[in-house]
């Protein structure tokens, strides 16, 4: 999974989370199926993400995840469990969050954002030194040395 329950946690309330995946009515974060409810919206969040990121990459992709990537996943996921509940209204700031998400898949899609090497492409070697390219001194290095 490319964000966890922890995740989800920063992003909603522990009240709004329950509200949206306690079918039993448990009232705990903690219980199996409410955990199952916010697992299986990550996993809903995540096979959206594979489907656009897998145009351009091997999906799903390898940990560490890059950060952009577990953040649209946390938000989609929350677009997910507000969709399981056809009587709630998701807000509009949620509305605007899961166009913006889509949009940023978008660009990845397109290659205006670069989230790790490109299949088919080399990664940069490594370069343990520096090189500087700069134009002769206007005055000798012993010209200075009175001053």
């Amino acid at each position: 999974m490319y964000s966890a329950i922890e995740d989800l946690k920063k992003l909603l309330s522990e009240s709004e989370l329950l509200d949206l995946a306690d079918d039993a009515g448990s009232g705990s974060l903690e219980d199996e199926t409410v955990q199952a409810v916010l697992e299986e919206a990550i996993d809903a969040a995540d096979r959206e993400i594979d489907a656009y990121v897998g145009t351009v990459q091997t999906v799903p992709l390898a940990d560490p995840v890059p950060g952009l990537i577990a953040n649209i996943s946390a938000k989609l996921a929350v677009h997910h469990l507000y969709l399981r509940r056809p009587g709630v209204a998701e807000p509009d700031s949620w509305q605007r969050e899961h166009s913006r998400c889509s949009k940023l898949l978008e660009s990845i899609v397109s290659g205006k954002i670069v989230i790790g090497p490109q299949e088919g492409s080399e990664s940069e070697p490594d370069i343990d030194e520096v090189l500087v390219d700069a134009p002769r001194p206007i005055f000798p290095r012993g010209r200075w040395r009175g001053f």
